[in-house]
């Protein structure tokens, strides 16, 4: 018999596979279209720095390299797109909030970390993520919590999957 007052238990630890998986499932649901926009953008503006870098190399020389230089850190962040969010995300996370004990019912669910405990309640949820690892409930784009699928003390992946579908009244998208 459990001791647990809640019918699903999760124990998450926000580790870099956690944070790694999050941002990919951010990128291809919630995030899809601005990170599309975003790395486009690098490109673009990377390509336009080589361009008139070269362009301006015998005119201006300073101004030739500082273009040059600004082209090539633009396309090196578009293409190790995927890495730099998974630093930035890395940076923001506090070490006292890496490992989340998530607790559901009916009402809302609680994350209690070694920083607290924060109360969400279904409605707040924007979307409904996952993959064969993860769940990742987002808030809003940016925001998010990330729930390892092996991580049940309470309850179990497939009836967790039915509970949240149910509570959040959002269609769970997979990948």
């Amino acid at each position: 018999m459990s001791d647990s007052l809640y019918p699903f238990v999760n124990e998450t630890t926000y580790d870099r596979r956690a944070l790694a998986a999050m941002n990919d499932l951010a990128e291809k649901s919630v995030r899809k279209k601005k990170s599309r926009i975003t790395r486009l953008l690098c490109y673009v503006l990377g390509l336009f720095g080589l361009v008139a870098g070269a362009f301006l190399h015998n005119a201006a020389p300073t101004i030739s390299s500082l273009l040059l230089l600004y082209g090539v850190i633009l396309l090196l962040v578009g293409m190790s797109w995927k890495s730099f969010q998974l630093r930035s995300s890395q940076r923001q996370l506090q070490r006292a909030m890496q490992v989340c004990t998530y607790e559901f019912d009916d009402d809302e669910f609680i994350c209690t970390t070694q920083a607290g405990e924060q109360r969400y309640p279904y409605d707040s949820i924007f979307a409904v993520v996952s993959n064969k690892d993860w769940y990742v409930l987002f808030f809003d784009m940016g925001h998010g919590v990330i729930i390892d699928r092996k991580g049940f003390t309470e309850g179990d992946d497939p009836s967790f999957k039915a509970f949240i579908g149910q509570h959040t009244q959002l269609p769970i998208q997979e990948f």
